[in-house]
């Protein structure tokens, strides 16, 4: 595709986005969930996409886009061929900027982009009493497919929603936990500065359902990985999950407490997905300020990276300039190097192209996110990069967005 058509095709995916953010669907959604056809017998048969004879696509030097739930909700329509022609635009978007890997939310707010067993279907879908219209995620993963794009379902395995769309919630685990407070107290928390209700990872029956959540994905469709982010746990305040850390008798220290149960977490995610096909890739993007993760999001990198049974790849989200004051960009990279020692855990490195015109020399400089693109290249311990994100990508129609976008073409082809 030609420039003038990629600014084309971006400015339509950009009049998508500005839709209002009020959800189309808000049904109540009691699983399991199927599709809608024409008779009952092939309604059943829609319930497993899988192609049983597919072998996952993925590639040594990973060049990745974030596609997140706020970039589908402008591409999500009523009509299923409306969603696919958006949803392979964007594809093919990616594939001409010189990408091959695409992280797309599938499950951001304790909810499902496709047919589960486990999770209401996403507010943002269009659905009716739980009856999806279209599978999203069948069809993202053949139009991905059809551009040789790696598809890597990417899941919020913590966060779930606010009140409003809690109490859509029924039929799932997740809204008997949410519904039953003097039973289960703690197993959907809250922090006190959020409306979001949280999974707390504490109870092993809670991190349970994340396994199996992504143990159905690789089951059900033709992902090529599954990949989840920086958000653990939401806060630091102590009364999130008091009683769980009182009941663990054998817990003195609440911070590496914490930090164990994202460790059992992700270790179960890992087993989980590799227990269906050990070709799959299991990813984490964490914070970039690797400080962070220990003191606020209890995630435990450095065991991650240097231990087996945790991660394929890590994708810390290293969305700083190299004149930063706190984390700049070459220290920071070298700092992430130098943890990565379990010789089957690859670094990818997470370049910030939403802080263009916003912080350090983005304001100012042009070609910045090419340049860190090109050191990640030429750095014989990275194995490759993930740009964050579509939306910061292809939506912006200016001259400078056009020139830095030009500028990443240029490095990648």
């Amino acid at each position: 595709m030609n420039g003038i058509a990629v600014l084309l095709a971006a400015a339509l995916l950009c009049s998508c986005s500005t839709k209002s953010d009020k959800p189309k669907i808000t049904q109540n959604s009691p699983v399991p969930q199927t599709v809608s056809t024409a008779s009952q017998d092939s309604k059943q048969t829609q319930q497993t996409v899988k192609n049983e004879e597919y072998t996952p696509l993925n590639y040594d030097e990973q060049k990745a886009v974030w596609i997140s739930y706020i970039d589908l909700a402008g591409m999500l329509d009523d009509s299923e061929s409306a969603f696919r022609e958006n949803i392979s635009q964007a594809f093919e978007n990616v594939s001409d900027l010189g990408c091959n890997t695409v992280y797309v939310h599938v499950r951001a707010f304790g909810d499902a982009y496709y047919v589960s067993q486990y999770f209401a279907p996403s507010k943002y879908i269009p659905a009716e009493e739980g009856t999806l219209r279209y599978d999203p995620l069948k069809i993202m993963t053949g139009e991905a497919h059809k551009y040789g794009l790696s598809f890597h379902a990417w899941l919020n395995p913590l966060r779930c929603d606010t009140q409003v769309y809690m109490e859509k919630m029924q039929g799932t685990q997740i809204y008997e936990w949410y519904s039953q407070p003097e039973k289960y107290p703690e197993h959907v928390s809250k922090s006190d500065n959020s409306d979001y209700y949280w999974l707390n990872p504490a109870y092993p029956e809670v991190r349970k359902l994340i396994a199996d959540g992504a143990a159905e994905l690789a089951e059900n469709y033709d992902i090529d990985g599954v990949h989840i982010d920086d958000y653990f746990y939401p806060t630091t305040e102590k009364s999130f999950d008091m009683q769980a850390f009182a009941a663990a008798q054998t817990a003195d220290d609440l911070s590496q407490w914490r930090l164990d149960n994202c460790s059992e977490m992700v270790h179960d995610i890992y087993e989980a997905v590799k227990s269906v096909d050990k070709r799959l890739l299991f990813g984490v993007s964490p914070q970039g300020n690797m400080d962070n993760n220990y003191t606020q999001m209890y995630a435990d990198v450095k065991k991650w990276c240097s231990e087996e049974g945790y991660l394929d790849y890590i994708a810390p989200q290293i969305y700083f300039g190299y004149e930063n004051s706190v984390c700049p960009f070459s220290e920071t990279l070298k700092n992430w190097e130098d943890i990565v020692i379990c010789k089957n855990v690859k670094l990818v490195c997470g370049l910030g192209v939403y802080k263009l015109e916003r912080e350090d020399e983005f304001i100012n400089d042009i070609g910045i996110i090419a340049r860190q693109i090109g050191d990640t290249e030429a750095d014989e311990n990275c194995s490759g990069f993930a740009l964050y994100s579509y939306q910061s990508l292809f939506t912006k129609t200016d001259e400078r967005f056009l020139e830095e976008r030009e500028e990443i073409s240029a490095q990648l082809k």
